[in-house]
């Protein structure tokens, strides 16, 4: 009995044996092709289309004048004179009074063509009057030889002519007479040489006379003329030169500005390679320039109005972009862009710093547009996730404008393309999704 309850407990464990381990590999096999229900993450979305885009970006600069110009001498000299046009101080200080007309200072306005300092030019003026003189001469004598010879003189001359003419009758009278007496050896060789002598000097002052006379008949040539002419000019030439030194020593604003600097004093040398004797600007338009980043460059126009917001100055003012800059900085990418505003009443100061604010886009030209808080960084590239059936894409987008709401897409997406907007951080290549907003919403937005 023992042996036969000894056998029966075993074949029934091992049947129960045998069906556990049936058991256990029928549930591996249902884990090998089980899959989990995954629940669609649910998101809203947004149709792509046109629409106009509005931005306003801030830059930062500086006001730089109109124009600033340092002013030399061109000429080397002596100052000796600085004009007393600045404020006039007149105080009583511990009961004594102190009255004194200053000169020239910075901050004082000037006028184009006022005076700013005179140099010595006592040694200049006397070389003008030398200079001058020589030029009376060479008129004089220009005048002289274009008249030529007076009535007078060609009589006189022909009175030496028939003088001289006379002399060789006598003188050719003479020597027959010696001749004759030559012949008759009543003379000597000498006396006889004598006369001939006489003949042939007779023969040449008749010769030389005739010469005289006729240039003198014949007036001046035209090389002789010309040769005079220039001698005129070129005295002309030189008291022009010494009245354009003496110019040059009364040194001058060159247009209207302030006076921003002024580095000399009375008894001071100047020369045209020393430093400058004063600074100029001129201060009634001031210039912002701000360094634009060439991915907005192309939105930057002449005559297109910014709003200035000068530091130190509460109100605004209305600025002008008068230079665009066609070369980009190198280095920062960024293209150098100038906004002038006005400043006729001196308010605002060169040097100054400016925020200078640009609007981007207008209301008539529409541009392919999302929702800002569509778009994420991913490897630091912008995407959105589009929608394809019912999973999300990432794709790879480039923007262009923005403003608080609304970004430009310049490439990467089509017009009504569906794209998540709430919230891409969450998704995933491939994910899926179900979408939460009515289809009427998605077109309205």
């Amino acid at each position: 009995m023992l042996r036969s309850g000894i056998a029966l407990f075993l074949i029934t464990g091992m049947m129960i044996s045998v069906n556990g381990c049936s058991q256990e590999n029928s549930a591996s096999d249902d884990q090998s092709t089980y899959k989990p229900r995954v629940k669609p993450t649910e998101v809203e979305v947004a149709t792509t289309r046109y629409q106009p885009i509005q931005t306003e970006i801030k830059f930062t600069g500086s006001l730089l004048p109109r124009r600033m110009t340092r002013v030399g001498s061109d000429v080397e000299g002596v100052v000796a004179e600085i004009p007393q046009i600045g404020a006039k101080v007149d105080v009583v200080v511990d009961g004594k009074h102190y009255s004194e007309q200053l000169g020239i200072l910075y901050g004082q306005a000037i006028g184009k063509g006022e005076l700013l300092v005179r140099l010595d030019t006592r040694e200049e003026e006397v070389a003008l009057r030398i200079a001058e003189a020589k030029l009376q001469k060479a008129k004089a004598d220009l005048t002289n030889l274009k008249a030529w010879e007076r009535p007078e003189e060609i009589n006189r001359l022909n009175a030496l002519r028939e003088e001289a003419i006379a002399r060789l009758e006598q003188s050719k009278q003479n020597f027959q007479r010696m001749e004759q007496l030559h012949q008759r050896k009543a003379i000597s060789s000498s006396e006889f040489e004598k006369a001939v002598t006489e003949v042939s000097t007779a023969k040449a002052t008749v010769a030389a006379a005739d010469a005289v006379l006729a240039k003198a008949q014949a007036g001046p040539t035209h090389e002789e003329i010309e040769i005079q002419k220039a001698l005129v000019a070129q005295a002309a030439a030189e008291v022009e030169q010494c009245r354009l030194v003496i110019d040059k020593a009364q040194i001058k604003a060159p247009y209207d500005g302030v006076v921003t600097a002024f580095h000399v004093e009375v008894g001071d040398r100047v020369s045209p390679n020393g430093d400058p004797v004063a600074e100029i600007m001129d201060l009634r338009f001031l210039i912002a320039e701000i360094a634009v980043p060439e991915a907005n460059i192309s939105n930057v126009h002449l005559q297109d109005r910014a709003t200035v917001q000068v530091a130190g100055v509460q109100k605004p003012v209305t600025g002008l972009v008068v230079a665009v800059n066609d070369m980009v900085d190198p280095q920062t990418r960024t293209f150098s862009v100038r906004i002038a505003i006005d400043n006729e009443s001196r308010k605002y100061k060169a040097g100054q710093f400016a925020n200078v604010h640009l609007i981007f886009g207008d209301e008539k030209s529409e541009r392919l547009a999302i929702p800002s808080r569509a778009i994420v960084l991913i490897e630091g590239t912008p995407h959105v996730f589009r929608v394809n059936g019912n999973q999300v894409e990432s794709t790879p987008i480039e923007l262009g404008l923005a403003n608080d709401s609304m970004t430009e897409v310049v490439q990467g997406l089509s017009t009504g393309d569906l794209i998540v907007v709430d919230d891409p951080n969450l998704l995933a290549d491939e994910m899926m999704i179900s979408i939460k907003n009515s289809v009427a919403d998605v077109a309205s937005r």
